[in-house]
């Protein structure tokens, strides 16, 4: 595998960086600032690689054919309540977010409600390099995690590709265009929510988006509106913080949701996917009440149950994806992207999996039951949390798993204030509606961070450039 920076005349590299800013500008690559209390808002484009980051080009096909049977597989699942029920009875004893969780699904589940399912799902990937029977370097997709909640970057992901081409013109090697794989994340992302507010059957109710207003995403958020209004200008879009949400919320005695006297086709989740979302008991009340009614959840509950790190370390058992696919082929070619992961239950496997993590910590992730991004414990800090918990049934809400180990490349980082030359490993993601692969998102990080997010200043966006 090789840097693209290799590619660039040394000279040229602080006006490509002032291009970068300003194409990221123009054409809307942009997130808000945090800026504590302050009433003004402020915005910056969003920190990003100056070139994009050479991928696999046999992994990338590989995983946008695997993207439609992964989508299959997280809704057979959450459909699945005897599945569902034996993946998560030893967590739900010691892990009270994903229980309430699970007491909405058996809820929902018992009611016999009836809604269409839809899902905008993200499966991430690193590469990790292996050497074959002849010593031959090898670059395989391990999947990092399924996101099934406010997957974000719809639009950031789609509009950096079109920088990244402009920046290759820019540097003088617009050759190398023609590598950088086509992104209609965006607008497909869009078709699925117009085909599902048509599936609704009424064409005066809502899609309604709960957000955070907090979070500094904001523009990524109104693409994916604005891009449902171009197609068709009758639908109505509504945005509402889950604090609103609260005093105007109602259900019908037939199921149907109401919001401000709106009748609801879609509640698309921007918010409540983590436990510091539900400050009181009226924000489960509104998730229940939501999960109960007719209106089509992105996602529902179950969906949202399927994406946990619970469901992954099962998922990964000998026979388990047997279950739901038929297609021997499929199931090897997904198997084949799993790393290696190890329960903690109260078994001797558990025991012997505690010793290898407390063994050789640096080898593992342990990673607890929630979305967001920043809670994975690494190194010494993974024997510091289990020597605390000890022989204790709390190790049950975590998972252990074979920390992927990609090869770093040379590539340059460009944030609102400067850049900066690093040593970069990527996270491959696919977005997914309606069971077809949507386009992909590609975020990269500097070898020394274990966790990275853009919004936490860790991690840019980046774009593959297939190799």
């Amino acid at each position: 595998m090789f840097s693209l920076c290799s590619k660039l005349e040394k000279e040229n590299v602080n006006s490509l960086v002032e291009s970068t800013r300003d194409l990221c500008v123009s054409k809307g690559i942009l997130m808000r600032k945090r800026d504590g209390q302050s009433p003004t808002k402020t915005y910056m484009c969003v920190p990003c690689s100056l070139l994009p980051s050479p991928i696999p080009k046999d992994g990338f096909q590989l995983l946008t054919f695997l993207q439609p049977h992964i989508n299959k597989l997280i809704h057979d699942v959450s459909q699945d309540d005897e599945f569902m029920s034996a993946a998560f009875k030893n967590v739900i004893k010691v892990d009270d977010f994903t229980k309430r969780l699970y007491d909405i699904y058996k809820a929902s589940k018992a009611s016999g409600k009836k809604s269409l399912d839809f899902g905008i799902l993200r499966s991430d990937y690193m590469f990790q390099c292996i050497a074959d029977k002849s010593g031959k370097e090898l670059f395989v997709p391990k999947q990092i995690e399924i996101n099934t909640i406010a997957s974000g970057s719809v639009k950031l992901g789609s509009g950096l590709s079109s920088v990244h081409s402009d920046v290759l013109q820019y540097a003088k090697i617009k050759e190398l265009t023609a590598h950088l794989p086509k992104n209609e994340s965006l607008s497909r992302v869009a078709h699925g929510f117009f085909t599902a507010w048509k599936d609704y059957g009424n064409p005066n109710a809502i899609i309604l988006i709960l957000y955070n207003e907090n979070k500094p995403n904001i523009f990524d958020q109104r693409a994916v509106e604005y891009a449902i209004y171009d197609l068709d200008e009758h639908i109505i879009v509504r945005r509402k913080t889950c604090w609103e949400l609260i005093a105007s919320i109602a259900l019908s005695p037939d199921g149907k949701l109401f919001v401000d006297d709106e009748e609801v086709a879609i509640v698309y989740f921007r918010v409540l996917y983590t436990a510091d979302d539900y400050t009181g008991e009226q924000f489960w009340d509104v998730r229940l009440k939501v999960e109960m009614s007719r209106a089509i959840l992105c996602p529902s509950i179950g969906y949202q149950l399927a994406g946990c790190k619970k469901m992954q370390e099962v998922l990964a058992k000998p026979d388990v994806l047997e279950r739901f696919i038929d297609d021997v082929d499929v199931v090897q070619k997904l198997r084949s992207t799993f790393a290696g992961f190890y329960e903690l239950e109260m078994n001797s496997d558990g025991n012997h999996a505690v010793q290898m993590a407390l063994t050789n910590p640096d080898l593992y992730v342990l990673k607890p039951q929630l979305e967001g991004g920043g809670n994975n414990i690494y190194g010494e800090h993974i024997v510091t949390l289990l020597c605390e918990i000890g022989n204790d049934e709390r190790r049950c809400a975590y998972i252990l798993m074979e920390k992927i180990c990609p090869i770093p490349l040379d590539n340059i980082f460009v944030t609102a204030s400067g850049h900066q030359k690093v040593q970069a490993i990527s996270e491959r993601g696919n977005d997914v509606i309606e069971n077809y692969s949507a386009g992909h998102l590609l975020r990269s990080k500097s070898h020394e961070h274990n966790d990275g997010g853009i919004s936490s200043g860790l991690a840019v966006l980046d774009s593959p450039f297939l190799v």
